[in-house]
C-alpha cells in the first residue's frame, strides 16, 4: 500500500509532478527487493503541511476583512467603525449586529427591522402584535371597508348577512363572536393573510381563523381579541395591552429535554400535507431528500426506494430500516438506520457514501463504501472501503479491501494487511451502556470506553457517530442503573460525558463521574473519598451545566457548576457556584455537609450556611429568592392544565423572565444561575430587548411573552 499525503497542498505538489517521477519512487529496489521508501511523497507531504499552514492564514486574513466571517476578537474594531453596540452574549449574535447595522440604521422604526434584530440577536422566533390593534376603538363613521378577499382569500362573506358581516376582519369589533373560536390554522403559501413561521423548528405558513372569534388559548400569538387600554406601569405579562407597547410571542425554552419526534410512515413523505417537513428536488442528476426542519423525523416502517436513482439523504431516521434498489447509489447526511440494504456492482465511484451516520446493520454488497464519522453496531457487509473516524463492531468479511484510519476495527482487519492501508487505527472494545432501546442510546459510549475510541479519531475526539458531538441533540437513555447494571468508572479518571439525558436512576459504586451538559432523574454515588498524592481530596461528581432531580453522594466531595438541582442534593462534602438548589442540602444522613464552598448560588431558606467551613464560604453573593420556572400548557384527559414543567418534560428547569434578577443574572459572570447558564437565554432576551429599545420609534416599549403555542404547528382546517 503506498504512502498517504495528508497535506492538501502536498497532495498538490505530488500530483503535478512528472508521472515517471511519481513511479519510481513507489518502485522496489530491483537489486535487494526492498520496499519502496516514499521519500519523495514523503518530502513533499512535509512541505505540503507548511504550505498549508501558510494558506490557512492567509484564507483567516482574507476572511477577516468582513464582519460576517472575521474572528471575534475584530468585531469591536468594526463596531467602532460603522458606530454600532454590541450587547449579544454569543458570538452569532455579535457578528449578527455587525453584518446589519447599516440595513437595520436604513429601517428604524419598522416591524421589518424589529422582526430581524429578534431573531439574529435574540437567536428566537417572535410573532409580533402590534399594540395599537390588540386595543379596543372607537370605529369610524364612513371609514371604507377593505375588501375581505383582501385580507384572506378564504372567506367568501355576504355582507348583506350579519352573521356573515360580521367576521370581516376589518371590522374594529371588540365584542367576541362566541359562535366561532379564534385560533390559528394551517394556510397557504398564496393566502394574503399567511404568515410564515417556525414552530419549534417545524416552519409552516398559518393564519388566524375567525379573527373575531372567542380565543381558543387566551393570551396567546393565537389571541388576537381587543382589550382595553392598560393605562399601569409595565410590570409583567398580566398588564401589557397598550398602544405604546409592541407584543412579542416567543415560544418557551425546552432546555435539555425536546419535544417528541415527528413520526411518519414513508409513503406519507409525499403527502401535501406534510411537505412542510420535506424537501424533495432533483440536482446534478441528484434525487435529494432532505429533512427540512431543525426537528427529528422518524420512520417507522420499512422504507424502500424502489427505482434506480443515485440519491442524497439527511436528517432522518429510519428506524425500520432502509432498502435500496440495487444499482443505485447512494449518500447520506446525519442519519439514523436500524438497517440499510443496496447492492451495487463495483466501480470507479463509491456506492455509499455516509457522513455522521449511524448504522445498525449496513449491506453494500460488492460496491465502495465510504463512511466518515459513523458507527455500525451489529453486522458490516462490506467488500471495498474507505473508512475514517468510525467505529466498526463486526464485520462479515475480513477480506475487506481498502482503506482504514483513525477507526475501530475488529481484530481480524487489523492483524491482515493484505489489500488495505491501517493507519492509527484499534481494535479495543468500546463499553456502551446497557438494555437501550433506540438506536442512538445504544451508541453512547460509557466513560470507562478506552481512550484509544474516545480520543482516537483523527482530531483526538471520539470515534464513530458522536465524533462531532451531541451539543444540542442530547441522546435519551432510557431505564435504570443499578443492582447489577450500577456503573464501575475508574478512580484515577474518567471521560467527560456529554449531553446525555438520564430518566432513571445512575448508581455508581467505585470511580468518578464528569458531567458537561447531562440530566440525570437521581444520582446515587457510595464510593469513598478520594484523594490525590498531594492529600486533597478529589471530585467524586464533577458536573457542569447539568440538571438533576436528586443527588446522593453520602462519603465523598460533590463539585457542581452552573447546576440546578430540583429536590435535594445529599453529599458529604459540597463546593457548588453559579448554581439553584430548590430543596434541602444535606449530607445525606439529614446533617449539614461537614466542609466545602457555596457560591454565586440560589440555596434553600432552611440552609445554614455557618455549617460550611467559613473560609472558603462566601454567603454575600448567595440568595434566598425563590426562582420562577416557565409554566407549559398540557391536555390531560380533555382537560386543560398550565403546570411547571417536571424532570423529562419540556421546559423544565429553564427559568421563567418573572424570576428575580439576582437569580437571572446572580452567576459571577452575570449571566443566569443553574444549568442553562451556557445557553444563555436571560442575556439573549434583554440583549434582544435592548437593542429592540434601541430601534423602536420614541415611547414603543417591548414586551417579551413566552407562549407555549408556537411550539406545536397549527392544524390544517378548512374554512
Amino acid at each position: 500500500m503506498s504512502y498517504i499525503i495528508d497535506s492538501p497542498l502536498g497532495r498538490q505538489l505530488y500530483q503535478l509532478l512528472p508521472e515517471i517521477y511519481r513511479t519510481r519512487d513507489k518502485q522496489s529496489d530491483p537489486l535487494t527487493g526492498k520496499e519502496a521508501a516514499e521519500d519523495l511523497a514523503k518530502y513533499l507531504d512535509a512541505q505540503g503541511r507548511l504550505l498549508d499552514q501558510v494558506h490557512a492564514t492567509l484564507v483567516q486574513l482574507q476572511k477577516d476583512i468582513l464582519p460576517e466571517s472575521s474572528q471575534d476578537w475584530l468585531l469591536p474594531y468594526f463596531a467602532q467603525l460603522l458606530g454600532a453596540k454590541i450587547i449579544s452574549p454569543d458570538s452569532a449574535g455579535k457578528h449578527a449586529e455587525i453584518s446589519h447595522a447599516v440595513s437595520w440604521r436604513q429601517r428604524k422604526g419598522t416591524l421589518a427591522c424589529i422582526e430581524e434584530i429578534a431573531e439574529a440577536v435574540g437567536e428566537m422566533e417572535l410573532e409580533f402584535h402590534e399594540g395599537w390593534q390588540r386595543v379596543a376603538i372607537t370605529p369610524t363613521v364612513g371609514k371604507p371597508i377593505i375588501p375581505a378577499s383582501v385580507w384572506d382569500n378564504t372567506l367568501n362573506l355576504d355582507m348583506d348577512v350579519p352573521s356573515d358581516a360580521i367576521r370581516h376582519p376589518d371590522l374594529p369589533a371588540a365584542t367576541l363572536d362566541l359562535r366561532r373560536p379564534c385560533r390559528s390554522v394551517e394556510a397557504l403559501s398564496s393566502n394574503p393573510a399567511a404568515t410564515l413561521s417556525s414552530f419549534s423548528g417545524i416552519k409552516q405558513n398559518w393564519r388566524h381563523a375567525n379573527l373575531h372569534g372567542v380565543p381558543c388559548f387566551p393570551g396567546s400569538f393565537d389571541d388576537v381579541s381587543r382589550r382595553t387600554v392598560d393605562v399601569r406601569s409595565y410590570g409583567d405579562t398580566t398588564n401589557k395591552y397598550h398602544p405604546k407597547r409592541l407584543l412579542g410571542f416567543t415560544p418557551a425554552p425546552t432546555g435539555f429535554f425536546a419535544l417528541q419526534p415527528v413520526q411518519l410512515i414513508w409513503e406519507d413523505i409525499n403527502n401535501s400535507l406534510y411537505e412542510h417537513l420535506f424537501e424533495q428536488k432533483e440536482e446534478n442528476g441528484v434525487w435529494i431528500i432532505r429533512n427540512k426542519t431543525s426537528r427529528v423525523i422518524e420512520i417507522t416502517n420499512p422504507a424502500d426506494l424502489p427505482d434506480i436513482k443515485s440519491y442524497r439523504i439527511e436528517g432522518i431516521n429510519f428506524i425500520a430500516g432502509l432498502t435500496v434498489a440495487n444499482g443505485s447509489a447512494l449518500e447520506l447526511n446525519h442519519v439514523e438506520a436500524q438497517s440499510v440494504q443496496l447492492d451495487t456492482p463495483s466501480s470507479t465511484t463509491p456506492t455509499v457514501i455516509a457522513k455522521d451516520c449511524l448504522f445498525g446493520t449496513l449491506n453494500v454488497g460488492s460496491g465502495i463504501t465510504h463512511l466518515d464519522s459513523c458507527t455500525v453496531l451489529v453486522q458490516a457487509f462490506l467488500r471495498e472501503v474507505d473508512i475514517i473516524n468510525s467505529l466498526i463492531m463486526n464485520v462479515s468479511d475480513v477480506e475487506i479491501a481498502g482503506k482504514f484510519q483513525y477507526s475501530r476495527i475488529p481484530p481480524d482487519i487489523h492483524s491482515n494487511t493484505t489489500n488495505r492501508y491501517i493507519e492509527d487505527c484499534t481494535s479495543d472494545l468500546p463499553v456502551f451502556f446497557t438494555d437501550n432501546q433506540t438506536l442512538a442510546a445504544k451508541a453512547v459510549l460509557a466513560p470507562d470506553t478506552p481512550t484509544s475510541i474516545y480520543a482516537g479519531a483523527s482530531d483526538a475526539n471520539e470515534i464513530g457517530y458522536f465524533h462531532n458531538g451531541r451539543i444540542n441533540r442530547p441522546v435519551t437513555i432510557e431505564g435504570d442503573f443499578t443492582g447489577d447494571d450500577s456503573l464501575n468508572l475508574p478512580t484515577t479518571y474518567s471521560h467527560t460525558l456529554s449531553d446525555v439525558i438520564f430518566t432513571g436512576t445512575v448508581e455508581i459504586e467505585t470511580g468518578r463521574l464528569n458531567l458537561e451538559r447531562s440530566a440525570i432523574l437521581q444520582l446515587i454515588m457510595s464510593g469513598e473519598q478520594l484523594i490525590d498524592k498531594n492529600d486533597n481530596y478529589i471530585p467524586t461528581l464533577d458536573a457542569t451545566d447539568c440538571l438533576f432531580n436528586e443527588i446522593h453522594i453520602p462519603e465523598s466531595l460533590c463539585r457542581l457548576e452552573y447546576c440546578t438541582v430540583l429536590v435535594s442534593s445529599n453529599s458529604k462534602y459540597l463546593q457548588a457556584s453559579d448554581c439553584i438548589f430548590i430543596g434541602d442540602i444535606t449530607d445525606d444522613n439529614g446533617g449539614l455537609p461537614l466542609t466545602g464552598c457555596i457560591r454565586y448560588s440560589r440555596i434553600p431558606e432552611t440552609f445554614v450556611a455557618p455549617a460550611l467551613n467559613v473560609h472558603a464560604n462566601y454567603m454575600g453573593t448567595n440568595t434566598r429568592e425563590i426562582p420562577v420556572f416557565s409554566k407549559f400548557n398540557y391536555c390531560l384527559e380533555e382537560v386543560y392544565t398550565i403546570n411547571t414543567a417536571q424532570f423529562g418534560e419540556p421546559g423544565c428547569g429553564v427559568l421563567h423572565p418573572a424570576s428575580a434578577g439576582v437569580i437571572r443574572f446572580g452567576a459571577e459572570d452575570g449571566g443566569e444561575m443553574g444549568a442553562f447558564h451556557h445557553k444563555y437565554y436571560t442575556l439573549k432576551t434583554e440583549a434582544m430587548l435592548e437593542k429592540m429599545r434601541e430601534f423602536l420609534p420614541v415611547g414603543m416599549e417591548p414586551v417579551l411573552v413566552h407562549d407555549t403555542r408556537l411550539l406545536q404547528v397549527p392544524p390544517e382546517i378548512n374554512g
